[in-house]
Protein backbone atom coordinates (compact mmCIF):
# COMPACT_ATOMS: atom_id res chain seq x y z
CA UNK A 1 0.00 0.00 0.00
CA UNK A 2 1.82 2.97 -1.28
CA UNK A 3 0.71 6.49 -0.10
CA UNK A 4 -1.22 8.55 -1.99
CA UNK A 5 0.41 11.58 -3.64
CA UNK A 6 -0.27 14.87 -2.59
CA UNK A 7 -2.54 17.23 -4.93
CA UNK A 8 -1.06 19.51 -7.27
CA UNK A 9 -1.88 22.92 -5.12
CA UNK A 10 0.19 21.23 -1.38
CA UNK A 11 2.89 22.86 -0.39
CA UNK A 12 4.18 20.54 2.05
CA UNK A 13 8.02 20.00 2.07
CA UNK A 14 8.19 16.21 2.21
CA UNK A 15 8.28 16.16 -1.78
CA UNK A 16 10.14 19.41 -2.45
CA UNK A 17 9.44 22.26 -5.65
CA UNK A 18 7.13 20.69 -7.92
CA UNK A 19 9.02 20.53 -11.22
CA UNK A 20 7.96 23.23 -13.91
CA UNK A 21 8.07 23.28 -17.35
CA UNK A 22 10.74 25.75 -19.24
CA UNK A 23 8.18 27.95 -20.28
CA UNK A 24 7.58 28.71 -17.09
CA UNK A 25 10.79 29.04 -16.17
CA UNK A 26 11.22 31.36 -19.01
CA UNK A 27 8.74 33.38 -17.45
CA UNK A 28 9.96 33.09 -13.75
CA UNK A 29 13.79 34.45 -15.23
CA UNK A 30 12.28 37.23 -16.95
CA UNK A 31 10.19 38.33 -13.84
CA UNK A 32 13.77 38.41 -11.90
CA UNK A 33 13.46 35.53 -9.67
CA UNK A 34 16.36 33.77 -9.14
CA UNK A 35 17.31 30.70 -11.85
CA UNK A 36 19.81 28.22 -11.25
CA UNK A 37 23.01 28.29 -13.44
CA UNK A 38 21.31 24.42 -15.16
CA UNK A 39 17.84 25.68 -16.14
CA UNK A 40 19.70 29.40 -17.33
CA UNK A 41 21.77 27.40 -20.14
CA UNK A 42 18.40 25.00 -20.98
CA UNK A 43 16.42 29.06 -20.99
CA UNK A 44 19.64 29.58 -23.64
CA UNK A 45 19.03 26.46 -25.43
CA UNK A 46 15.26 26.62 -26.19
CA UNK A 47 16.08 30.05 -27.23
CA UNK A 48 18.90 29.51 -29.66
CA UNK A 49 18.16 31.14 -32.85
CA UNK A 50 15.47 33.74 -31.52
CA UNK A 51 16.33 37.27 -31.35
CA UNK A 52 15.91 38.92 -28.06
CA UNK A 53 13.40 42.12 -28.28
CA UNK A 54 15.05 45.50 -27.31
CA UNK A 55 12.84 45.37 -24.33
CA UNK A 56 14.17 41.86 -23.24
CA UNK A 57 17.55 43.33 -24.15
CA UNK A 58 17.55 46.37 -21.85
CA UNK A 59 16.47 43.85 -19.11
CA UNK A 60 18.94 41.42 -19.35
CA UNK A 61 21.39 44.30 -19.30
CA UNK A 62 19.75 46.03 -16.20
CA UNK A 63 19.64 42.15 -14.32
CA UNK A 64 23.43 41.94 -15.33
CA UNK A 65 25.96 44.13 -12.96
CA UNK A 66 29.73 42.94 -14.01
CA UNK A 67 28.65 41.71 -17.59
CA UNK A 68 29.58 38.19 -17.37
CA UNK A 69 26.68 36.41 -17.50
CA UNK A 70 23.48 37.17 -19.12
CA UNK A 71 21.18 35.09 -20.77
CA UNK A 72 22.90 31.67 -19.81
CA UNK A 73 26.34 32.70 -21.22
CA UNK A 74 28.97 33.20 -19.05
CA UNK A 75 32.57 34.20 -19.36
CA UNK A 76 35.69 32.25 -18.66
CA UNK A 77 36.79 34.47 -15.39
CA UNK A 78 33.33 34.10 -14.52
CA UNK A 79 33.00 30.07 -14.58
CA UNK A 80 36.27 30.24 -12.71
CA UNK A 81 35.03 32.17 -10.38
CA UNK A 82 32.26 30.10 -9.85
CA UNK A 83 34.19 26.64 -9.35
CA UNK A 84 36.57 28.23 -7.13
CA UNK A 85 33.47 29.39 -4.76
CA UNK A 86 32.19 25.46 -5.50
CA UNK A 87 35.29 23.46 -4.57
CA UNK A 88 35.92 25.42 -1.24
CA UNK A 89 31.71 25.62 -0.32
CA UNK A 90 30.01 22.65 -1.64
CA UNK A 91 30.84 19.48 -0.35
CA UNK A 92 28.71 17.45 -2.89
CA UNK A 93 31.08 18.82 -5.44
CA UNK A 94 33.57 16.52 -7.11
CA UNK A 95 37.05 18.62 -5.58
CA UNK A 96 35.59 19.49 -2.43
CA UNK A 97 37.92 17.17 -0.59
CA UNK A 98 41.04 18.77 -2.18
CA UNK A 99 40.13 22.00 -1.58
CA UNK A 100 37.47 22.47 1.16
CA UNK A 101 37.73 19.76 2.94
CA UNK A 102 41.35 20.41 3.43
CA UNK A 103 40.10 23.57 4.83
CA UNK A 104 40.93 25.72 1.29
CA UNK A 105 38.46 28.90 1.77
CA UNK A 106 37.74 32.05 -0.24
CA UNK A 107 38.48 35.61 1.31
CA UNK A 108 35.28 37.12 2.24
CA UNK A 109 36.23 39.65 -0.57
CA UNK A 110 36.02 37.16 -3.15
CA UNK A 111 32.77 36.00 -2.29
CA UNK A 112 31.53 38.49 -5.34
CA UNK A 113 32.27 37.56 -8.51
CA UNK A 114 33.52 41.61 -9.26
CA UNK A 115 35.94 41.90 -6.32
CA UNK A 116 37.78 38.81 -7.57
CA UNK A 117 37.52 40.59 -11.17
CA UNK A 118 39.02 43.25 -10.35
CA UNK A 119 41.31 42.22 -8.33
CA UNK A 120 42.47 39.15 -10.39
CA UNK A 121 41.76 41.14 -14.05
CA UNK A 122 40.76 39.54 -17.06
CA UNK A 123 42.08 35.60 -17.85
CA UNK A 124 45.21 35.61 -20.31
CA UNK A 125 44.77 32.90 -22.83
CA UNK A 126 46.13 29.53 -21.85
CA UNK A 127 46.04 30.37 -18.15
CA UNK A 128 43.77 29.08 -15.55
CA UNK A 129 43.43 30.20 -11.36
CA UNK A 130 46.29 28.86 -9.55
CA UNK A 131 47.47 29.39 -5.90
CA UNK A 132 50.74 30.32 -5.47
CA UNK A 133 51.03 28.71 -2.17
CA UNK A 134 49.37 25.50 -2.00
CA UNK A 135 47.78 25.02 1.46
CA UNK A 136 47.05 28.71 1.65
CA UNK A 137 43.40 30.46 1.05
CA UNK A 138 42.22 32.14 -2.52
CA UNK A 139 42.54 35.60 -1.73
CA UNK A 140 44.43 38.23 -3.61
CA UNK A 141 47.79 38.02 -2.51
CA UNK A 142 48.13 34.25 -2.93
CA UNK A 143 46.27 33.78 -6.53
CA UNK A 144 47.59 33.98 -10.14
CA UNK A 145 47.05 33.31 -13.73
CA UNK A 146 48.75 30.86 -14.54
CA UNK A 147 50.16 28.44 -17.34
CA UNK A 148 49.54 24.45 -17.26
CA UNK A 149 53.17 24.07 -16.95
CA UNK A 150 53.60 26.68 -13.73
CA UNK A 151 50.57 25.04 -12.46
CA UNK A 152 52.55 21.59 -12.95
CA UNK A 153 55.18 22.47 -11.07
CA UNK A 154 53.56 24.19 -8.18
CA UNK A 155 51.41 20.68 -7.31
CA UNK A 156 51.74 19.39 -3.85
CA UNK A 157 53.41 15.76 -5.06
CA UNK A 158 55.72 18.18 -6.96
CA UNK A 159 56.97 20.22 -4.31
CA UNK A 160 60.15 17.90 -3.15
CA UNK A 161 63.49 19.01 -2.37
CA UNK A 162 66.23 19.05 -4.96
CA UNK A 163 67.59 15.60 -3.08
CA UNK A 164 64.44 14.22 -2.91
CA UNK A 165 63.88 15.15 -6.80
CA UNK A 166 67.37 13.24 -7.47
CA UNK A 167 66.77 10.09 -5.05
CA UNK A 168 63.68 9.24 -6.55
CA UNK A 169 65.21 9.59 -10.41
CA UNK A 170 68.01 7.30 -9.37
CA UNK A 171 65.40 4.65 -7.58
CA UNK A 172 63.93 4.93 -10.93
CA UNK A 173 67.14 4.67 -13.06
CA UNK A 174 67.74 1.59 -11.28
CA UNK A 175 64.48 0.27 -11.28
CA UNK A 176 64.19 0.25 -14.95
CA UNK A 177 68.01 -1.22 -15.42
CA UNK A 178 66.72 -4.16 -13.58
CA UNK A 179 68.56 -3.93 -10.50
CA UNK A 180 67.85 -3.84 -7.01
CA UNK A 181 66.85 -0.87 -5.90
CA UNK A 182 68.04 -0.78 -2.57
Amino acid sequence: MGSRPCPPECTCKRHGPRPQSVRDKISASKQGHSVSPETRRKIAVSLQGRTPSAETRAKLRARTTHGHSAAGVTSREYRTWSAMIQRCTNPRYDGYRNYGGRGIEVCERWRTFANFLADMGPRPDGTSLDRVNNDGNYEPGNCRWATRSEQNSNQRAARRTREERSEAAKRGWITRRGADSK
